[in-house]
């Protein structure tokens, strides 16, 4: 059931809240205040006088206006009736703060479809949930510690979990946080819906979302290119997997990726960062929020330390991101500047010989961000403050100050450990403009990711028709499938341009002659819908050289199968194509949230030695297509590798993309499509569909 969009509006930023329950209401009444909410606040409680110093009403209908939103504190069971109450009454929204529905089993998620019903289409947050908090709004309807201040403008946090939610609002990261949502079970207001409606407050400047499991993987989809549209970053940390192998699983493809896989397809597409533990996202979100988008993946490091010089490029070189040298006009600035002991090189170890000097620090640096770089990154450990003075440290980052307003890019600070860059520091490079990231791993983490993240997002603007990427509904799983066998399945997938080599489906004793037809050496394969996998069953022959080896061959198979009592249903004959330069696996599966995935991997008999495969969700385009194909491990191998011929990669991609769009054109019907292996051939000539297997609903 859709809610209401205005309501929700009035939910989130109210001029009037009513508290709804007993003295469980006194801390959120307490934290509302504690925000400087500055509208009407009324207390529902039939059997009090006041709460929290506040007379209490006897009934919703006995207040003198309709809130704009409520808080109800109530057990699960009168929860549904006070929801009820405050949707027949006309209320914005309301946080549903019991547990006790859905997340208990089969009784709970009946009580949870009658509280959707009794809400009609007023939004709620929850059930079992701890709420939502509007810091630029003075609004905390929130039964727990508050650590979130009043802020105008700051980073939104939507989490599945309210204990997540608590707990990163206990940082010490001199983040602002304008927003916080604990969704809990998302009865008929989501994560997605949450995002939508914080894309339009222009306080804030991030959003950060703690995932469990998506409801409505389409939506989420549409609502990240609203995101990438207003130039609002997602950071997203993910939790928890789904063992999709538990259900039946007869190709290969499907045991290549399984839900994990497929979240990150949907980040990878539209440019959520993906974060994986909570310092990460504080970080990220720190990052994302202060600095100006840097243009590429070209850093420029300054050290005073050989040690931290070491480990920030070992940090950098693990994430693939670039450090461009020196050129040679900052090369003899530097020179002059520096002491003759001194390594010119980047990272730039500028040591100590200019350490606590003003305008030495400024000259240094500024040279140095001169460079072809697109970020500055200054590594810098504070000294605790109980044993002397920081001064120096300080003159440090007045020096980054300077010289980054004069190189106009971006700059960070990153401190090694996580709480060697004390308050007074970060809060001054704040101020200037500059974000304080702590913590050497995470730091460079959030670095890499968003600059990988804006280059996503840069390149899809760039090509436009952001509607494109949208998704499809996932559609349910039926009860039945049915099978089709490899010349079935063939002869669907050549109508999209995926051929297989020559080759003829023919009854036993016409296999001698259709081999000759063809041209030896051949390939002879049983064809029957009850084989999923034919090498285990001796059901296929290669390399045959002449007539009479393929009769053997098809006699052969046709008595082994006969004795395992599988039916034949004729015999593939096709050309053997021994010159491949690789082999890919393709294919397509269903999950229960994403619908269809088109699933690329190195294949042949490397497929479960390697595991090297990459997923995307449809619909998709080449360009995506092609870096997934390039990523992989195996690509070596089609690129000419050692000196061996380069693979038909145009041919490659088109045959992938064949595979993709039959999907999208089948897409209520295809379960899994398996075609392993796909043979790509050298430069020109083209790639071929060795194998195929496709189960379709029945």
């Amino acid at each position: 059931m859709a809610t209401n969009r205005q309501s929700a509006k009035r939910f989130f930023s109210p001029s009037s809240i009513v508290f709804i329950g007993g003295s469980n209401l006194e801390l959120p009444i307490r934290n509302t205040l504690a925000l400087g909410y500055s509208g009407e606040i009324w207390v529902v409680n039939p059997n009090r006088d006041n709460i929290a110093c506040y007379p209490c009403y006897a009934s919703i209908a006995d207040l003198p206006r309709v809130p704009d939103a409520a808080f109800v504190g109530v057990n699960a069971e009168r929860t549904v009736s006070v929801v009820e109450a405050l949707s027949h009454a006309g209320c914005g929204g309301a946080v549903c703060y019991a547990a006790g529905f859905a997340e208990v089993g089969d009784s709970g998620a009946k009580l949870q479809d009658a509280l959707v019903q009794a809400a009609a289409d007023m939004p709620i947050i929850g059930p079992n949930c701890y709420g939502l908090i509007n810091a630029t709004h003075g609004l905390a309807l929130w039964p727990d510690q508050l650590a979130c201040p009043r802020v105008e403008e700051g980073v939104a946090i939507v989490s599945q979990s309210g204990n997540i939610a608590l707990n990163l609002t206990m940082h010490l990261r001199s983040l602002p946080i304008a927003n916080v949502i604990s969704v809990g079970n998302q009865a008929n207001f989501g994560i997605a819906d949450c995002v939508d409606l914080l894309l339009d407050d222009p306080a804030v400047t991030a959003i950060g979302l703690y995932i469990e499991g998506l409801k409505d993987v389409a939506q989420f989809g549409r609502i990240a290119i609203k995101a990438i549209e207003r130039q609002i970053p997602i950071v997203a940390l993910k939790a928890g997997t789904s063992d999709i192998g538990t259900r039946l699983t007869l190709s290969h493809t499907s045991s290549l990726a399984g839900s994990d896989e497929l979240y990150q397809a949907l980040f990878d597409r539209f440019g959520v960062i993906r974060v994986n533990t909570p310092a990460e996202l504080l970080e990220t979100l720190k990052l994302v929020s202060v600095c100006a988008p840097a243009r590429g993946n070209r850093l420029g490091v300054l050290t005073c330390s050989g040690g931290d010089s070491a480990l920030m490029a070992d940090q950098i070189d693990r994430l693939g991101r670039q450090f461009p040298d020196l050129n040679y006009d900052q090369t003899i600035r530097l020179s002059k500047l520096l002491p003759e002991f001194a390594s010119l090189s980047n990272p730039l170890d500028y040591n100590t010989s200019i350490w606590g000097d003003l305008n030495a620090c400024i000259e240094v640096f500024s040279v140095f961000l001169s460079g072809d770089f697109d970020l500055g990154v200054l590594v810098l450990d504070f000294p605790l403050r109980n044993i002397g003075s920081d001064e120096a440290w300080h003159i440090t980052l007045d020096a980054l100050a300077a010289a980054q307003s004069l190189a106009n890019k971006p700059c960070v600070v990153i401190s090694t450990l996580p709480e060697a860059l004390p308050e007074p520091a970060r809060l001054k490079l704040l101020s200037g403009g500059i974000c304080p990231l702590q913590g050497l791993s995470d730091g460079v983490n959030a670095i890499s990711r968003w600059v990988q993240s804006d280059i996503r997002k840069r390149n899809l603007l760039a090509v436009g028709r952001l509607a494109e990427l949208n998704l499809r509904p996932a559609g349910a799983d039926p009860a039945h499938s049915v099978v089709l066998n490899e010349y079935e399945s063939k002869e669907q997938l050549a109508q999209f341009g995926l051929f297989p080599p020559p080759g003829h489906c023919v009854l036993a004793s016409e296999v001698p002659d259709a081999a000759s037809s063809i041209g030896f050496p051949v390939v002879i394969k049983a064809v029957s819908r009850e084989m999923a996998h034919k090498t285990e069953l001796n059901a296929v022959q290669l390399n045959l050289q002449n007539s009479a080896d393929c009769g053997e061959a098809a006699r052969r198979m046709s008595h082994t199968l006969a004795e395992a009592d599988i039916s034949i249903e004729g015999f593939l004959v096709e050309k053997m194509l021994s010159d491949s330069v690789g082999e890919l696996i393709v294919g397509l599966k269903r999950d229960p949230q994403f619908g269809l995935a088109l699933i690329i991997g190195t294949g042949g008999v490397l497929v479960n030695l390697l595991s090297d495969s990459a997923s995307l969700l449809l619909p998709t385009r080449r360009d995506e297509v092609q870096a997934k194909l390039l990523g992989l491990q195996g690509y070596k191998l089609l690129d000419g590798y050692r000196g061996k011929a380069k693979g038909d990669i145009t041919s490659t991609v088109d045959a992938i993309m064949a595979v993709a769009e039959f999907g999208l054109a089948h897409w209520d019907e295809i379960m899994e499509l398996d075609i392993n292996p796909l043979l790509v051939m050298p430069e020109g000539q083209g790639a071929f569909a060795a194998d195929a297997w496709i189960r379709l609903k029945k």
